[in-house]
């Protein structure tokens, strides 16, 4: 029965070439490196060997090299079998210290099967031969460390973009949690203020002798109580809409929307000219903008009217929300978007300068007091597009 012998670091791929060898009636010998390849063709010299280029304790180059020189092995067929040197420069090496064969891989069993009982049928009809190495032995270990530079400097660059890819996985997984813990902050906020209010009516109706008048108190109750139900399921969503990734969205249905959550109790007109404006963000964007319109409504006096619009400039995009309100007095500008317990609308421009930095964008307030607020949020290149 034709032996071969075979080389491979890797425990599946020897188990599975072994497999594949045994399938077409081959007797196998394997072994894990090169050197322990040579121990065992000197112990008992095979008729093919196939083996790996990259192992520890003695590569296949340096296999093959001692191979050519031995004079009991040097006429057995050598034949590489790797995944690792794949550059033809590899393959011109490999020829030139004498290798008979070289072999890509992955091959389909049938195929690698046929690739091997081609070359023993075709030395067994030759006879012994020897392939002789094409360069001298101070050549060969010249060209030899070349191949070896240049494997490490691809396994470098794999390397770098590896680290490039977990650090970038790191930082998202990191942005990920860092918004999560801000989504159930605001929530947990909300839900405390919904807490105080609701004490505030139930100490209410216990003061209520009216039945009508208690009745209206219950309905706030449960008003509240309701909200508190939705502001918990919104924490869950939370946890989910923080670990989604960056999308496409388009601004101005959101804007919309969050409008016409908070105007139903305000006469406040909406103007929106964002006409196919998309940024590239996480979908939780749509409660920036309803922080900046219940922070309108609530802070801004007198107001009527909210608008938005955008233009581009050299930073990218500029984003605008404004407002005919009284604005910001100037000396609360510089403490605008800092958290301060106790206030649910200076809570909420904390959540938003908060998420938009962790999104890569940035918020400013330069309106005049006395002529309303104006927010404007800078989206910078590559994270807008016009649809």
């Amino acid at each position: 029965m034709t032996q071969i012998l075979i080389a491979d670091d890797n425990p599946q791929n020897l188990y599975l070439l072994e497999s594949i060898l045994r399938g077409h009636g081959f007797a196998v010998v394997p072994a894990k490196n090169g050197a322990e390849a040579l121990d065992a063709a000197l112990e008992n010299p095979p008729d093919l060997i196939v083996t790996d280029i990259l192992m520890p304790v003695m590569d296949g180059f340096e296999l093959c090299r001692r191979w050519k020189k031995d004079e009991r092995l040097k006429h057995i067929p050598f034949m590489f079998y790797t995944a690792t040197y794949t550059d033809t420069k590899d393959e011109q090496f490999a020829k030139s210290l004498g290798a008979d064969n070289f072999v890509i891989k992955p091959q389909k069993p049938e195929a690698l099967g046929r690739i091997v009982c081609d070359m023993v049928r075709e030395f067994s009809t030759k006879g012994p031969g020897v392939k002789r190495p094409s360069i001298d032995e101070m050549e060969s270990l010249r060209l030899h460390n070349e191949v070896l530079i240049r494997k490490l400097e691809r396994r470098g660059r794999q390397l770098d973009c590896e680290v490039f890819g977990h650090r970038q996985a790191e930082e998202k997984s990191s942005l990920a949690n860092t918004k999560l813990a801000l989504m159930t902050e605001v929530a947990n906020q909300d839900i405390q203020n919904k807490i105080s209010a609701l004490r505030g009516f139930t100490e209410l109706s216990r003061c209520t002798e009216s039945g009508i008048d208690r009745v209206a108190v219950i309905e706030k109750q449960i008003q509240i109580l309701d909200t508190i139900q939705n502001l918990i399921k919104k924490t869950r969503d939370y946890q989910q809409m923080g670990m989604v990734d960056s999308r496409w969205i388009e601004i101005e249905p959101i804007v919309r929307l969050q409008m016409s959550l908070q105007s139903q109790k305000h006469s406040v007109a909406l103007k929106c000219d964002l006409p196919g404006l998309e940024i590239l963000t996480d979908p939780l964007i749509a409660r920036v903008f309803y922080n900046l319109i219940h922070n309108t409504i609530r802070h801004g006096g007198d107001v009527t009217r909210v608008s938005f619009s955008c233009r581009e400039v050299p930073e990218g995009l500029v984003l605008v929300c404004e407002d005919d309100g009284i604005g910001i007095q100037p000396d609360h500008k510089d403490t605008l978007f800092d958290r301060i317990s106790g206030g649910e609308g200076k809570f909420g421009l904390f959540f938003v300068r908060e998420f938009l930095t962790l999104s890569g964008m940035t918020i400013r307030e330069n309106g005049n007091f006395g002529h309303g607020a104006r927010f404007e949020i800078i989206v910078p290149y590559g994270m807008y597009r016009f649809s």
